[in-house]
């Protein structure tokens, strides 16, 4: 269950295979947009069990989502995939959940990262899925999601005995070898502030976790993923999560590894992003990656509400729709920062390792990149 055959020297090799294909793949979106995304994120359900106030995905009640056999032929068609992100809603909710994920690791040779969001609430059925995929080939990276202490949390999600169930699950999975199993929280206008009592209340309950094992974002609003483009004030006063985050990172220090830098970076500049509202570098969203909701519809990215075709119109291949010329105008669009503005971990990442490898020092999305010390108006294929 926790290395492929042939023994760890194998797996070992397997590993540094995928993190080339990856780390190739990301180079080439320095160069020029490539012709497939490095990186999927895919919606796979809109159903969810909690009542969170921070989003209405789980009032959708959703109708025809993309049923087992669309999903395997998504990624029957679409190979060389070598980051995804499934989420949803709870993909743990899909009944199907454990014959997609073992195509996923199976099917996609070159998948490197692997990273799924998860309630936590349902533990047994969660625990028992990871561990079938555990080892099998990617990085997996597991998040459990919170938004406090114990009431805090049951209040803002909206299910009384929600936090004990995330807790056991995030103890559960800590426990399977080859997971990396952390805590997610959201800062939103219900919980900012709040975050040192929301660690220690987790370390109480989790013997040895660190500081590392949380990691923040910020509430968004997005109409056509979270679908709560009426809910403005879930967004938390920028200079609160300003301190919140300052603090935040003065507690973890000086990076430690490579994953810590990516995500001090990311933490770095989404102090930028409150102080200014602009994206702080050129995104990478549709030159990198591209958002996938439950029924194929293929967006630039889970805040940009810019519907690019329907995959069940291209027998699931992502490629007709990836490669249309209206696709590349519109990742033209948010390159010069032409789209509603975020600083989302779905995108970011990307955005962060893309701009790192072509020397770009950060400029403001809107202004041209800058290289070498100075400014250059790059080319946008």
């Amino acid at each position: 269950m926790n290395a492929p055959a042939g023994g760890p020297l194998r797996h070992v090799a397997d590993s540094w295979r995928r993190s080339a294909h990856l780390g190739a793949a990301l180079l080439g979106t320095t160069l020029s947009r490539p012709s497939a995304p490095v990186k999927v994120n895919l919606c796979l359900t809109y159903w969810c069990q909690y009542r969170c106030k921070t989003c209405n995905i789980w009032q959708r009640k959703p109708v025809d989502e993309l049923t087992t056999d669309e999903v395997l032929a998504f990624i029957r068609e679409n190979p060389h995939v070598t980051w995804a992100d499934l989420t949803g809603g709870e993909i743990f909710l899909r009944q199907d959940i454990e014959i997609i994920l073992d195509a996923v690791v199976s099917g996609w040779s070159r998948l490197a990262l692997l990273h799924f969001p998860t309630n936590g609430f349902l533990t047994d059925r969660i625990v028992a899925a990871v561990a079938r995929i555990a080892g099998r080939g990617p990085r997996t990276i597991v998040t459990v999601s919170l938004d406090g202490d114990e009431a805090l949390n049951d209040a803002i999600r909206g299910v009384k005995g929600g936090f004990r169930r995330q807790i056991e699950t995030f103890k559960a999975l800590r426990r399977i070898r080859g997971v990396t199993t952390v805590f997610g929280m959201t800062l939103s206008s219900h919980n900012v502030g709040r975050v040192d009592e929301t660690f220690e209340a987790c370390a109480r309950e989790c013997p040895g976790l660190t500081i590392d094992d949380l990691h923040l974002n910020v509430a968004q609003v997005s109409g056509h993923y979270y679908d709560n483009a009426g809910l403005e004030d879930v967004r938390p006063d920028p200079d609160q999560v300003r301190r919140q985050l300052q603090a935040y990172r003065d507690r973890k220090g000086v990076p430690r590894s490579a994953q810590q830098l990516v995500e001090h970076v990311y933490l770095r500049y989404l102090d930028r992003f409150l102080t200014t509202g602009r994206t702080p570098m050129p995104c990478h969203a549709l030159r990198a990656s591209c958002f996938i909701d439950p029924w194929g519809v293929v967006y630039p990215c889970i805040t940009y509400a810019r519907p690019l075709g329907r995959l069940r119109d291209t027998g699931m291949r992502l490629e007709p729709l990836w490669s249309a010329a209206a696709t590349a105008a519109v990742q033209r669009e948010i390159w010069h920062g032409e789209c509603p503005q975020c600083w989302t971990a779905c995108e970011a990442y990307q955005s962060i390792l893309g701009n790192v490898l072509a020397g770009r020092l950060g400029a403001p999305a809107g202004e041209p990149p800058v290289r070498a010390g100075r400014a250059v108006r790059e080319h946008v294929p």
